[in-house]
């Protein structure tokens, strides 16, 4: 066994793992006390980038978005990278496409819900009567506790509170699944209103789109070099299981049979390879880990010979509702800007069967519809990238009731997006995981 006893290993580079570093030595730990263990060729876990051979593009694995309240990955960007890659909307913007013309959801500069009230008033996807019930679910949201709703579906919430058919899906649910990756009928009422509040009912400020102009493994590899700089180690290795006696943690096994001594380790790994590398027992909620399921995002990236889309994002709710992206724009290449789009659709289970071909004809087929050149044109390039798991599906009675970032086992911590840390699974939630891991670590006496 390689020895170095009072070591903190953070077992997992992702962004969870990532944060959990970058505030493990905000709290006062040496650099070279720790080691981030990764199994992956690359860093940054689920949000990784490569280069498409075909095309030569820097692609993500997917379009990932933020919104103005996720202060905790805006700030660990700044202090960890050169150029934090992130242009935030001034106030809320999204031009929604339907029944062949486009309204926006956009914000005022007024406090509480209201910001919303004037676009929403004039979103003709809803009827007038439609436009109207939506203050009332709005209301009920903030007045609601979250945690008295987490058994119930958001639908069910929904209509308790005067959302029609067409409310529920020109409206919430397209809000909805793209935060929570799954539709109004299958998350919890508990998290999905949680995640309102938080996103969208405390004014315009919290709800700015935040839109990444770098590819995220670029972000994710000068994270961590800039945590090498400051002495932590990075090795490639895979964690079998966590070790520990009466005492606490003592060591991590790797898959090669070797062992590396620690006192304390963070486990910031994808909840489906916890309970392998645990110890019987060594979590509460354990049972949790076995019910959850993923819920997958499909991409598709579309190339056309000349510009077709003239904003930064536009929505639409073809194939279940999806959000295309100026990806050319947003990295600042003028030769691509809206001619290279990268198109998302989250709770993508339903096209799980249809092979590459027919989901890229199919999704340019509805980029045409929303924009006449991108029918005239027709694209030059297509590419479908699968994220299988891509977060956590948030199903009533597991939204809120997930294991929190302590362990039964002295020394050992959880982080992760499934982790409870009151937000859904995304980036946020993932660097709010870390940070939340590092500091009950310091109170524990291991910083």
């Amino acid at each position: 066994m390689e020895q170095a006893r009072d070591r903190i290993i953070v077992v997992g580079a992702g962004f969870a793992g990532v944060s959990a570093v970058h505030h493990l030595l905000c709290a006062g730990v040496p650099g070279e006390r720790v080691l981030l263990l990764e199994r992956a060729p690359h860093v940054g876990g689920r949000a990784f980038s490569f280069v498409d051979r075909e095309s030569g593009h820097v692609l993500d694995n997917g379009q990932h978005v933020l919104l103005g309240c996720c202060t905790s990955f805006t700030r660990l960007l700044h202090q960890l990278t050169r150029h934090p890659g992130v242009r935030f909307q001034p106030l809320l913007s999204i031009p929604v496409y339907a029944h062949g013309r486009f309204c926006s959801i956009e914000s005022r500069r007024l406090p509480g819900p209201l910001h919303l009230v004037p676009s929403l008033l004039r979103y003709a996807h809803v009827s007038l009567d439609g436009r109207l019930r939506i203050a009332q679910a709005a209301f009920a949201m903030l007045a609601a506790r979250p945690g008295d709703l987490d058994a119930h579906s958001f639908r069910a919430f929904l209509e308790r509170h005067g959302q029609t058919d067409e409310v529920i899906r020109f409206v919430w649910d397209l809000v909805g699944t793209a935060i929570l990756n799954g539709h109004a009928d299958d998350i919890s009422a508990g998290l999905a209103v949680e995640s309102f509040q938080i996103g969208f009912l405390r004014g315009p400020e919290p709800s700015r789109l935040g839109l990444f102009t770098r590819p995220l493994g670029d972000l994710a590899a000068e994270a961590v070099a800039s945590l090498q700089a400051r002495g932590v180690e990075v090795r490639r290795g895979r964690a079998v299981r966590v070790v520990a006696d009466e005492a606490g943690v003592t060591s991590v096994r790797l898959a090669d049979g070797s062992s590396l001594a620690a006192r304390c380790v963070i486990l910031a790994v994808p909840h489906d390879q916890v309970r392998s590398v645990l110890p019987d027992g060594a979590i509460d909620r354990a049972a949790w880990l076995g019910r959850a399921r993923y819920s997958p995002i499909l991409n598709v990236y579309l190339e056309y010979p000349r510009t077709v889309m003239d904003a930064d994002v536009a929505a639409s709710f073809a194939m279940g509702g999806m959000f295309v992206f100026n990806r050319g724009r947003l990295l600042g290449d003028a030769q691509l800007d809206g001619r290279l789009l990268s198109i998302s659709i989250s709770a993508a289970d339903a096209y799980r069967s249809w092979d590459a071909d027919e989901i890229a004809r199919e999704v340019e087929a509805a980029v045409g519809e929303m924009f006449p050149t991108a029918r005239e044109e027709g694209a030059s390039w297509r590419k479908v990238v699968w994220q299988p798991k891509a977060t956590f599906l948030a199903e009533p009675g597991l939204g809120l009731k997930r294991p929190g970032v302590r362990s039964r086992l002295r020394g050992l911590y959880l982080a992760g997006d499934w982790v409870d840390t009151g937000w859904p699974a995304c980036l946020e939630g993932a660097v709010r995981s870390g940070e939340l891991a590092a500091a009950a670590a310091r109170e524990d006496g291991f910083a």
